[in-house]
């Protein structure tokens, strides 16, 4: 069976999400092939593509190959009245309808603005939004939810503009690349307003810890937990606060006892992007000494084959990127790293690298 998964702005890091949810789940792949922000995936086994869109965090929608002809499908999935579909492609759209007119049936075409046309027009129910890649056609299955993303990051009651950056999205992917499993103990030793920790909630991780050294971070995080609960009615769930400096968090959490680490810690002043080069080289150079302080801690708070997913800055200077230069001394505290990916908006002077480390065993 053929999917599409429509990738957001970041198609290579809603990629690799892909891949490491499949593992996770153990779907079998036969074959993947990624084109500009889509990416098709051959699998031997249905796939319930509206449970997966809700565990992703940087796929848009998910469609399912069509077999067979596009008007066919269309009528046979509505057998009665006005046929109402939508297909990127306008001049394939109006195409679809003269030929679904040409059998005798009425019908309307709409051009998907965004996925707000798809959902309120209930195109997904309607099995009606169509992707042509190709000469494959594809019905979408499932869309993301917009809304509720947006609440998470809107809607919660404790946030302020140095905290409260991460976006939703992001840190489930996040969470996604380094959880192997929903009973994983997750920590967010930066945890600001508590953003990883409410996504992995509500992705039902019910162990969670977070620590910040401002008390006024672990306060705004205490208050979108609770708010959390209360809004998606989540039941049990265990989460302890801590406020602590990281170098001194091995004092409240016990060796050994964390599965994985998922973090954006702080990432320096903001950025204008009329910065001297010294302020940001002498910049990276603080962060860099903070944060291998902080991967000793890590260490002893890993399980062996623990996971760590942590954001690191690149900054902009003209053309050039300065970056945190720290990798090889991780390497020798213990842990092994996978590739990184960057989380980048061409207008922004700063670039989020995300690394991935497992301890070794």
């Amino acid at each position: 069976m053929k999917y599409l998964f429509t990738l957001g702005h970041q198609p290579h890091l809603s990629a690799a999400e892909i891949e490491a949810v499949f593992l996770r789940l153990n779907i079998k792949t036969k074959t993947t092939e990624q084109k500009n922000d889509s990416l098709l995936i051959e699998v031997k086994e249905k796939l319930d593509c509206e449970e997966l869109i809700k565990v992703l965090g940087g796929t848009i929608k998910i469609a399912e190959k069509i077999k067979g002809d596009v008007v066919k499908h269309l009528i046979k999935a509505r057998l009665e009245g006005k046929i109402e579909f939508s297909v990127a492609d306008l001049k394939r759209g109006l195409e679809i309808k003269k030929e679904l007119k040409a059998a005798g049936r009425s019908a309307r075409y709409l051009e998907p603005k965004n996925t707000a046309t798809i959902l309120h027009s209930n195109l997904v129910e309607k099995q009606s939004d169509i992707t042509i890649i190709g000469d494959d056609a594809f019905v979408t299955r499932a869309i993301q939810d917009i809304e509720s993303f947006t609440e998470r990051d809107y809607g919660r009651p404790g946030a302020d503009n140095k905290s409260g950056m991460l976006p939703p999205k992001l840190a489930r992917i996040m969470i996604n690349l380094g959880i192997a499993g929903y009973d994983d103990v997750v920590l967010d030793p930066f945890c600001g307003s508590g953003t990883i920790l409410t996504e992995a909630l509500s992705m039902g991780i019910t162990n969670v810890i977070g620590s910040d050294i401002s008390p006024a971070a672990i306060s705004d995080t205490k208050k979108n937990i609770e708010w959390l609960a209360k809004t998606y009615d989540i039941g049990h769930m265990t989460y302890d606060l801590h406020e602590s400096n990281v170098i001194n968090l091995s004092d409240v959490v016990e060796p050994h006892s964390v599965d994985a680490i998922i973090t954006e810690p702080y990432l320096g002043k903001p950025l204008r992007g009329l910065e001297t080069r010294e302020f940001l080289v002498d910049q990276a150079r603080s962060l860099a000494e903070l944060y291998l302080n902080a991967f000793h801690v890590f260490y002893r708070l890993l399980k062996p084959g623990g996971n760590i997913v942590m954001v690191f800055p690149k900054y902009q200077y003209k053309n050039e990127w300065i970056r945190i230069e720290i990798l090889e001394k991780i390497k020798k505290i213990g842990f092994i790293d996978f590739p990184s990916l960057i989380y980048h908006r061409p207008t922004q002077h700063l670039a989020r690298e995300i690394w991935r480390f497992k301890k070794g065993s």
